[in-house]
């Protein structure tokens, strides 16, 4: 004969409800077996009702579905008005904490909402900004280990070290999930900055920021939302006037301008970025005489062969218009060096300050030799019609051109004098 399994009725609770006489007190009891298992016995004697209540379930959830699924069955008329119970499966302890929460909550804000971001906080890494700005780097940083990286020439990594270098000073040890979008239009918004500058700064900010949601180590993107610096429309470039461009080349014959005076040619004459010269005054990379045809064959024209655009290294060719040319057979033939070994920026400083032009920028030759070119090709002796004549002979865009250059204040008769011979 087999034999019963021995139980144990252990004191349990009781749920209360109600139906439209009254309260109704379903007790629980739980029944403990020596296997090891228990169930639950739920009884109740509901007002109103003939049948008495008695169930056994296999969990206390089980328990109070029974009794939700009776309260379904026995609608209480007055439970809006007059009662209303809340059941839930928290501990006291929970609960308590629960009510806390809720008075603590922000306005408009669901707990659920709450839970959730508080959830991903805490999922979000501890990285210092200064930790997760080297990762950064090393990560878009081209190298033989890392082929697909964006950043190629260690100009572009100085120029991304220059845009982080207050951001890691003041901000560098704090949490990147402690950073907070406020504390970051500081570092583009600079009164003495111009629309591109701030530009440029929020660009570099915001793909860094973007990056450390990605990584997760930050739990939200804290730049979604910044006010993105706009580009107003400028006036028209300065340029030197024909009084102004003689005056340069001019002081340039002096001994001791004389070594930058083929970089000036090409500057205002050739109409080269000052970079595609110098490459930052680099005289091992910078141009030299052998990148130069100045005696080509019959039927074409003297050229350059331009190695460096920025920070691109690269091959291009550009035409020299006649003026330019012979300034660069002069000093070729003298025995200079087309740009100096040393001192070359110094020397260009100081040869504008002599002249009364330190107010003027270095890039202002370039834009006066597109600008006069706009008004009379030296090539054909007629003003430009065709955009692509300017975009092979100066490699900027056309929208450039139309801002800056086409609409130019510089004269035809001007511009037929200053490239005169």
């Amino acid at each position: 004969m087999a034999k019963r399994a021995k139980t144990l009725k252990t004191k349990g609770f009781t749920i209360e409800s109600r139906n439209k006489f009254g309260k109704v007190v379903f007790s629980v009891s739980i029944i403990r077996y020596d296997k090891g298992y228990k169930k639950f016995r739920v009884q109740a004697t509901p007002k109103g009702e003939d049948k008495r209540i008695d169930r056994e379930c296999y969990s206390e959830v089980e328990c109070h579905e029974l009794v939700q699924d009776w309260e379904r069955e026995n609608p209480n008329p007055y439970n809006d008005s007059e009662w209303r119970e809340t059941r839930t499966s928290l501990t006291p302890e929970q609960l308590n904490d629960a009510q806390i929460a809720i008075t603590m909550m922000p306005k408009g804000m669901t707990f659920c909402e709450l839970v959730n971001a508080n959830k991903r906080v805490i999922e979000a890494k501890e990285l210092r900004v200064h930790e997760a700005w080297e990762e950064y780097r090393a990560f878009n940083t081209r190298t033989d280990e890392n082929k697909d990286g964006k950043w190629k020439s260690p100009k572009t990594i100085i120029e991304k070290n220059h845009f982080f270098k207050s951001v890691i000073a003041e901000i560098g040890n704090r949490r990147i999930k402690d950073i907070q979008a406020e504390d970051l239009p500081a570092f583009w918004q600079k009164k003495k900055w111009s629309d591109q500058t701030r530009l440029n700064h929020f660009k570099a900010i915001k793909a860094f920021f973007l990056w450390c949601k990605k990584k997760k180590y930050h739990y939200e993107d804290i730049m979604e939302h910044q006010q993105t610096p706009s580009v107003r429309p400028t006036s028209l470039p300065r340029i030197f006037t024909l009084e102004e461009s003689e005056r340069l080349m001019q002081a340039s014959l002096q001994e001791k301008y004389r070594t930058i005076r083929s970089f000036m040619a090409l500057s205002l004459y050739g109409g080269l970025r000052a970079g595609e010269i110098h490459d930052d005054w680099n005289a091992e990379t910078g141009l030299k005489w052998e990148n130069f045809t100045l005696d080509p064959p019959e039927g074409l024209r003297p050229e350059v062969n331009i190695l460096f655009i920025g920070k691109k290294k690269i091959n291009e060719y550009r035409y020299l218009p006649p003026k330019c040319v012979k300034i660069l057979k002069e000093e070729k033939a003298k025995g200079y060096d087309v740009i100096p070994k040393k001192n070359g920026i110094n020397r260009w400083r100081q040869v504008r300050f002599a002249c009364g032009l330190n107010e003027v920028g270095g890039n202002v030759a370039r834009r006066t030799a597109i600008s006069y070119f706009y008004r009379h090709n030296p090539f054909t002796g007629k003003p430009v019609t065709d955009e692509s004549v300017m975009s092979n002979q100066f490699g900027n865009t056309t929208d450039v051109r139309k801002k800056h250059y086409k609409n130019s204040t510089a004269t035809i008769p001007d511009a037929k004098k200053y490239w005169a011979c």
